[in-house]
């Protein structure tokens, strides 16, 4: 199935260039600045406003007060009654200033997880 591979490569992109976002602590995401963000990060919330519409893709979204967390989940292939593919895990954040912060220009990151997933069909 090709069909997402567009939206695929999108996450995989983020996700390599992801840097650690405190000094203090080993948390990693793709900061970015929301008033300018990068065209990656537009590429990316646009392709995932996208998948909203796809509901057996769209897993779960759980929402706290700085940020959100939506997972998304992309079959490759069916297999003996599986369905096997990738899932993706975003956790968009607004980043409070702090001192430990590394990058100061920007006020959002986005955490990608990406993960091998097999489920029965």
């Amino acid at each position: 199935m090709g069909v997402f591979k567009e939206e695929a490569h999108t996450f995989e992109n983020v996700a390599r260039k992801q840097v650690q976002i405190w000094n203090d602590a080993a948390d990693y995401g793709y900061p970015y600045n929301t008033a300018n963000p990068t065209p990656e990060i537009t590429r990316l919330i646009n392709s995932v406003h996208e998948l909203k519409e796809y509901k057996t893709l769209f897993r779960k979204r759980e929402q706290w007060e700085n940020g959100v967390k939506v997972t998304i989940r992309i079959a490759w292939e069916l297999d003996e009654g599986f369905y096997h593919g990738t899932q993706y895990a975003f956790s968009f954040n607004k980043t409070p200033k702090h001192p430990s912060l590394i990058r100061k220009d920007c006020d959002a990151f986005i955490c990608v997880e990406i993960e091998p997933y097999s489920e029965k069909a």
